[in-house]
């Protein structure tokens, strides 16, 4: 019985790594990714959970990331973080070229879905996707669909420590699952 448990276990840990939700030097079996320090950013992928590779961004993808509400939601996230930044010194945007002369906000002026993957729950499905929102920094974005012909919803952010950047990754970088 015990090799049965350890073969499905490298199995699972194996389907990981090929999907690019572990890293090979990762000994736990959450589904996420990992700073320089070996600090883990994410919750494990549930257990009743299908993730499917990464892929560029198609229209299946645009239909949720470009959705007028997710669109929305996630450029009002980025503003509260901006702010909590401000008003708690979190700097999780302080890699953002955000202030124009002086202390004038400029926002956002870019949003330009890359890619994405996607996670079968059992009440829909998840799109963890990256979003450049500047020259080669991108934010990563949850959202979910209940069904095929619901619509999206925006879920999160993906946030890490102020030394690793915050909440802005390096486009093009690990993209993996987080539950927060």
């Amino acid at each position: 019985m015990q090799s049965i448990i350890d073969t499905a276990s490298n199995l699972t840990t194996s389907a990981a790594q090929t999907l690019g939700l572990q890293s090979s030097n990762t000994t736990t079996t959450t589904a996420g990714h990992q700073d320089n320090q070996g600090y883990q950013h994410s919750t494990p992928l549930p257990p009743d959970s299908t993730a499917y590779p990464i892929r560029s961004m198609d229209t299946e993808g645009l239909a949720v990331f470009e959705d007028e509400r997710v669109r929305h939601e996630v450029l009002v996230k980025i503003n509260q973080l901006a702010i909590e930044d401000i008003r708690h010194g979190l700097k999780q945007l302080e890699t953002l070229d955000l202030v124009v002369q002086g202390a004038e906000k400029k926002g956002i002026d870019y949003y330009h879905p890359k890619r994405y993957f996607t996670v079968d729950r059992p009440m829909g499905v998840d799109y963890i996707g990256e979003i450049e929102i500047e020259q080669d920094k991108s934010i990563h974005v949850r959202c979910h669909k209940p069904s095929v012909d619901g619509k999206p919803t925006f879920h999160s952010l993906d946030t890490r420590p102020t030394v690793e950047s915050g909440a802005v990754f390096k486009t093009g970088g690990p993209l993996g699952w987080f539950d927060y």
